[in-house]
């Protein structure tokens, strides 16, 4: 199959997983280690979620007669990653089904009504589809396989990892028709049946799931530490030059609002392989945008280096800038990785003692250094707002918080809290390499593509939220917001209004 044809979902179900018996077995052990020696939200998702997932993954090794076939196996395994609910610490299925995904043609987005009642548009069909005379964007679509979508979506939303409930909501109106099988079950049904709105009155329309391998391009799974975000809102942007140095993470223009002319800047992702350039970028653009008043959009923005995000909150205070600290979980292997990585020698005497005192958490310390975080000082003397959604995640969560424990601006939410991803993650491939025989012969390569992720280190606030942790709350945003009609078919025309009336009485 390529990178662009597509093939029905069914013709894939049979896909042979994995090679043996063994390589099951591999797969769980390891995912015990990577859960029982690392996993540093361990006791955190144990108080609030009622899991256990150490026992889970035992019971899996020890019963894997009741799971004879490959799909009931990669059930029960992706089952216990999902009750997590942290994208940072995630089973990546072996090839080739890693390297497919699964799509509908569509795109349906939501917005609420003047009663509060949430309705979903066709926001986008794939390019050179065409479904029939009045299945077209902006028509409503109301049921699904004879649910009524809004029940489809919280269903649905159970069953992601988002970590809080505006996130399991936002997880799941964008998985209704586009799934990365990498690190998500499939989707149940080979087609579905949307019922909506047309000319002549309800109709229904058949479509099937398609699965194509991933390109280059493709978006990644919205936790993965090294992911590049989509700007999903499709806004038309009319950019000072012709476009970014960094033209995948960042866009900016002026917007015309209600409430006058602002700077807008989109940051889709801090995946970012030069942070020092991808700073001074980001520094140059503020300066081109008019000081009237600024708006940063990190709607869905997936996350990727931390220092990329904190070193840009520097621009916006006069303030010294706190970057936030990040503890490891006290355990015997955490300390051999401090013990045998230099990158990690700063938490070697708190883990060292950790072993002694059965402290859960070492001390905490910033992955930004403080110095860089603090180089260059404020460049931009209006207000600015920020606007994020359930999405926002990971490094952009501590962006985010950052933003808004060192006084800012306001935080204009779509959803009431961002992703809740408060980690910095680390690969099962990287802690074999690095670990090796340190390990005491617990950590063991994987076959044929397979892998594993953790949550390394866990990241607390500062300021006056000093202390909490990020996972799984998130940030609450100081003003929630939902999406009109005209959000949703208009470039967010209702939305960049409002931000542009905080921008106002901020003045």
């Amino acid at each position: 199959m390529s990178s662009t044809r597509a093939a029905p979902l069914e013709s894939v179900r049979g896909l042979r997983l994995f090679e043996s018996r063994d390589e099951k077995l591999l797969l769980a052990h390891q995912w015990e280690v990577l859960l029982e020696r690392f996993y540093v939200h361990l006791p955190l998702k144990e108080r609030m979620l009622g899991v256990r997932p150490v026992e889970q993954a035992r019971r899996l090794q020890e019963d894997l007669a009741l799971h004879p076939d490959d799909a009931s196996f990669m059930e029960a395994l992706l089952r216990s990653c999902t009750g997590l609910r942290d994208f940072h610490t995630m089973v990546d299925l072996p090839e080739p089904w890693s390297r497919l995904t699964a799509f509908l043609p569509v795109q349906l987005h939501e917005y609420f009504d003047e009663a509060g009642a949430a309705r979903y548009v066709v926001g986008a069909l794939a390019p050179g589809v065409d479904l029939g005379g009045d299945f077209v964007r902006g028509v409503e679509v109301t049921h699904w396989n004879g649910e009524p979508l809004a029940h489809k979506v919280f269903r649905l939303g159970l069953s992601t990892a988002g970590a809080n409930p505006a996130a399991r909501r936002r997880r799941a109106l964008e998985s209704l028709t586009w799934r990365v099988l990498k690190y998500g079950l499939p989707p149940d049904e080979d087609f579905v049946f949307l019922t909506y709105l047309g000319k002549q009155g309800p109709a229904d329309l058949k479509l099937s799931w398609l699965v194509r391998e991933a390109g280059p391009r493709d978006r990644p799974h919205a936790g993965w530490a090294v992911a590049e975000g989509l700007d999903e809102h499709s806004i038309q942007l009319q950019r000072l030059r012709a476009e970014s140095l960094f033209p995948e993470s960042l866009s900016f223009r002026r917007v015309e609002t209600s409430s006058g002319t602002f700077g807008y800047l989109r940051i889709a992702h801090f995946v970012v392989d030069d942070v020092e350039g991808f700073v001074r970028e980001v520094e140059r653009v503020i300066r081109l945008l008019p000081e009237t008043g600024l708006i940063i959009d990190v709607r869905g923005n997936p996350g990727g280096s931390i220092p990329a995000g904190e070193r840009l909150l520097q621009f916006f205070t006069a303030s010294r800038i706190e970057p936030e600290p990040f503890s490891f979980r006290c355990t015997d292997l955490t300390r051999e990785l401090s013990e045998s990585v230099e990158q990690w020698a700063r938490w070697r005497p708190s883990l060292r003692a950790g072993a002694a005192t059965d402290e859960l958490f070492s001390e905490g310390f910033p992955l930004t250094p403080v110095a860089q975080a603090n180089d260059v000082g404020r460049i931009y003397k209006g207000p600015v707002v920020l606007l994020c959604d359930a999405l926002s995640y990971s490094a952009t969560d501590v962006f985010i918080a950052g933003f808004m424990d060192h006084h800012l601006g306001k935080v204009i939410g779509v959803d009431t809290h961002t992703g809740g991803g408060g980690s910095s993650m680390g690969s099962h491939q990287q802690l074999v390499r690095e670990l090796g025989p340190a390990s005491g012969g617990l950590l063991k390569p994987l076959a044929r593509g397979a892998g594993l992720r953790v949550a390394l280190l866990r990241s607390t606030r500062v300021g006056a939220q000093r202390g909490i942790p990020l996972e799984g709350w998130g940030v609450e945003v100081d003003v929630p917001y939902r999406y009109t009609r005209e959000d949703v078919l208009h470039g967010d025309v209702d939305l960049l209004n409002r931000a542009g009336q905080v921008l106002t009485a901020a003045v």
